[in-house]
């Protein structure tokens, strides 16, 4: 038998086998799912440009609970809550673990950051994030109010030279400047402020080259053979996170460089509180950068698209506007800023802000989880090694929980407080949840009281939603009128 013959019946033994494992049936308590392919499974079912569209879909055919191959990875995706939270919350400890793929590898320094790092050290970690969320309170909400009045007067900029309001960017500004001062106490000029280079002017657009090279799904992190080829491609060819890892590696060698005793008990930022615990260790350079990025990534796109999409339905829902910035007329009135004090206040802001949320999902999905070991949750058997989905869109636009769900309407979440959330669910849940809850508020409802926002040309804005890292909508501009001046001063956000 020639070579090529060899390799041929070798390549469809393998494939065999391969196809044989993706009909495994693990009894009666086997979860359905649409029929895979050989090596790629249920790719094909999900297409390229929004694949939450069909895992939707798919809840509506196999229900609540159901399971797809992606590549060779076993993967359960969840569209109901009460099985959220017991798979999460009370058997949290089988479903503690990430999964494991090259790209995350890559983009996690070895699994060396906080939401990608294994458990072993995990805990440790997050501890250290959440004393320094602590410790800084008081200096965080001063942060972002600063941070809001530096996003007004950018809103201010284009307000009075009668331009129109790029949202995207803007919004991204905000929402990296928020994190950046809470972890390196740095910040990036809006465009009108008028300083156009600078090292966190590069991490931006690194950052930018980053969240589509993450928003593009990879065959290589599901499909074995694949894996070493993209591993070497990260390895050999792949310059993005070296130079991010470099900016910030940088940074973190000037607080080295300035870190007095003092700092330990009153620190800077992030930073400040890793040097003082980390303690010159071994890795410590290495494991403060991939910390670093994990939540400089994490936490820019997500507030940068709520904001977005917060920004777009003031527009396409004039009548919400309104009665959101007249709530706030009452409670705020006039010659003072929204404060974090005034939320409670504020019911139909706090549910304009949810139906954003809830409408247009800004995370499609969760990060993914692995299951320990085998596990029977609800008659629903789950093998060991699979990757956990939580799919949000199936749950925001459930039936179950939500009346007309594909109809924006906050008035639903003054009538029933339905839980949702996008920070997660458990132990392993985003550290990050409530300052990024305090932005968005604050930054939405000071804009609600500056501004009057609306389409360029008087027409609905497009809601369609594009699928990347996080779901957007198309570029679109914004006209700002400027409300009263008055209702707005320098006074604190606290």
């Amino acid at each position: 038998m020639s070579i090529f013959w060899l390799l041929i019946s070798v390549l469809i033994t393998l494939i065999y086998f391969n196809y044989v494992k993706k009909l495994k049936n693990y009894g009666p308590k086997s979860l359905k799912g649409p029929m895979p392919l050989p090596v790629i499974g249920n790719f094909h079912n999900l297409g390229c440009t929004a694949p939450h569209i069909p895992l939707f879909k798919f809840h509506e055919v196999y229900g609540p609970i159901y399971r797809i191959w992606m590549g060779d990875t076993y993967t359960v995706v969840l569209n109901d809550l009460d099985l959220i939270r017991k798979m999460l919350v009370h058997n949290a400890s089988n479903f503690m673990e990430r999964l494991f793929t090259p790209t995350l590898e890559f983009y996690s320094g070895d699994f060396s950051s906080l939401a990608f790092s294994k458990m072993h050290d995990w805990k440790d970690k997050r501890n250290i994030v959440s004393r320094s969320l602590v410790k800084n309170k008081a200096k965080n909400i001063e942060m972002v109010s600063n941070q809001v009045d530096n996003l007004l007067d950018c809103m201010e900029h284009y307000c009075k030279s009668n331009k129109p309001f790029p949202p995207r960017k803007n919004m991204q500004r905000f929402a990296m400047n928020t994190i950046l001062k809470f972890v390196m106490n740095q910040e990036i000029p809006y465009d009108h402020q008028g300083v156009k280079d600078g090292p966190m002017k590069s991490l931006l657009t690194e950052c930018d080259k980053v969240f589509i090279d993450l928003g593009t799904g990879k065959l290589g992190d599901y499909i074995d053979f694949m894996k070493p080829l993209l591993t070497l491609h990260y390895k050999w060819f792949d310059t993005k996170a070296n130079k991010l890892r470099g900016i910030v590696l940088e940074e973190f060698k000037n607080h080295l460089s300035t870190f007095e005793l003092e700092n330990k008990e009153n620190p800077r930022d992030l930073m400040d509180v890793m040097i003082g615990e980390f303690e010159g260790g071994e890795s410590m350079d290495s494991t403060a950068v991939s910390m670093t990025l994990d939540i400089v990534l994490a936490g820019t796109d997500t507030i940068a698209g709520s904001l977005e999409w917060c920004l777009l339905f003031m527009a396409n829902y004039p009548e919400y506007q309104e009665m959101a910035h007249k709530e706030l007329e009452i409670v705020v009135g006039k010659g003072r800023k929204s404060m974090l004090a005034d939320r409670i206040s504020t019911p139909f802001v706090n549910a304009f802000i949810k139906e954003s949320s809830r409408y247009k999902v800004v995370a499609a999905f969760s990060l993914p989880r692995v299951c320990s070991e085998d596990i029977e949750i609800d008659d629903y058997f789950i093998p060991k090694g699979s990757q956990i989905l939580l799919n949000h869109t199936g749950i925001a636009r459930n039936p179950e929980y939500w009346e007309n769900p594909e109809i924006f309407d906050p008035t639903r979440h003054l009538k029933k407080n339905q839980e949702f959330s996008l920070y997660g669910y458990g132990p392993r849940n985003c550290i990050g949840q409530s300052l990024a809850q305090d932005k968005l508020y604050l930054a939405i409802t000071n804009i609600l009281l500056r501004f009057k926002v609306g389409s360029v040309d008087g027409n609905p804005i497009d809601e369609t939603e594009i699928f990347g890292l996080t779901l957007h909508p198309n570029l679109f501009n914004l006209k700002l009128s400027e409300r009263e001046k008055n209702i707005i001063n320098s006074k604190k956000l606290d």
